[in-house]
């Protein structure tokens, strides 16, 4: 087995705990402290020299706060003269603006692998990427995993599968809702949703292409922001016949007033996991976490031994 480290920047503490847990290891000692100007100041306390490291750091809210971290922490660990350095980013923030949507906007996805490249890691360890063609914006190797059996396993243990049927709240996610359909052995539907791209996080579902009535329907998607679209989702289902409907997502942004919509919304439960760290106050009865830290911990087992 190689000999390695595991780092954690600030944004999911809770999720690297479990981990190195998992890994039977101690976190990485680091100091990441600021200057009065605000400016970020990482210390790595650990010799490096010749191990592989791995640093954990969700590119979440204040995702700009942590990505610095991520880079300045990347410069700090190579000039320790590590073997090999990898980057372990449960969610990549910026990863919904990975195209050009309109002229004078940035393409902000491949500006982020330019910056773990030039950061030095070698490698990358993500999960779900909003579009699988962000991997092709890295010049580095990525191991892009999938939540989507843990997801999958959460609704076989809580609900009755039968008379239920997948759906993608709209057409870019019918890949997701295909392979998870797959994984349960239902059948998939898709919703319309149209996007104004003058406002942010809005949108609006407007058709659903097949039937829902009296079913249970599991809407599948890979983040939760505004919760607008969910809400929409949900009541243009509840709208059509649906009995009941379950929401699945990896990653719980929850942004803004995001607890009061899904709160609000006409939905029986809806799961995400923890590559984002929920703080308490956005919790609520409905929500449930799954843990996506044995499939980080197998990754990086599988790259040490």
């Amino acid at each position: 087995m190689k000999d390695f480290i595991l780092f954690s920047g600030s944004s999911n503490l809770p999720l690297s705990r479990e981990v190195a847990k998992l890994l039977k290891i101690s976190l990485g000692k680091v100091d990441l402290t600021r200057f009065a100007d605000g400016e970020l100041r990482p210390w790595i306390r650990e010799d490096v020299r010749d191990k592989t490291v791995f640093v954990l750091e969700s590119f979440s809210f204040p995702m700009d706060e942590h990505i610095m971290e991520m880079v300045l922490m990347g410069d700090a660990i190579r000039r320790g003269a590590p073997e090999t350095m990898i980057a372990v980013v449960p969610y990549l923030g910026y990863a919904r603006q990975d195209k050009l949507h309109r002229p004078g906007e940035p393409v902000s996805a491949r500006v982020i692998a330019k910056f773990l490249e030039v950061s030095k890691y070698k490698e990358v360890i993500t999960v779900d990427l909003h579009n699988d063609a962000i991997v092709g914006f890295f010049q580095v190797p990525v191991t892009h995993l999938s939540a989507l059996d843990l997801l999958a396993g959460e609704v076989k243990k809580h609900i009755s599968l039968k008379n239920s049927i997948v759906v993608s709240p709209d057409v870019g996610g019918t890949k997701r809702a295909r392979n998870l359909a797959y994984a349960l052995d239902l059948p998939i539907i898709v919703m319309e949703k149209k996007r104004y791209l003058d406002r942010h996080d809005v949108s609006e579902s407007y058709e659903i292409i097949g039937n829902v009535k009296g079913k249970t329907a599991i809407i599948i998607d890979d983040i939760i922001s505004t919760g607008g679209t969910i809400a929409h989702s949900a009541k243009s289902l509840k709208d059509a016949g649906a009995k009941s409907v379950i929401v699945l997502a990896t990653h719980g942004v929850l942004a803004g007033a995001a607890k009061e919509k899904l709160a609000d919304a006409p939905v029986d439960a809806i799961v995400i996991t923890n590559s984002i760290n929920v703080p308490k106050v956005k919790l609520f009865p409905r929500l449930r976490m799954v843990s996506i830290a044995p499939i980080l911990a197998d990754a990086i087992s599988r790259v040490v031994h």
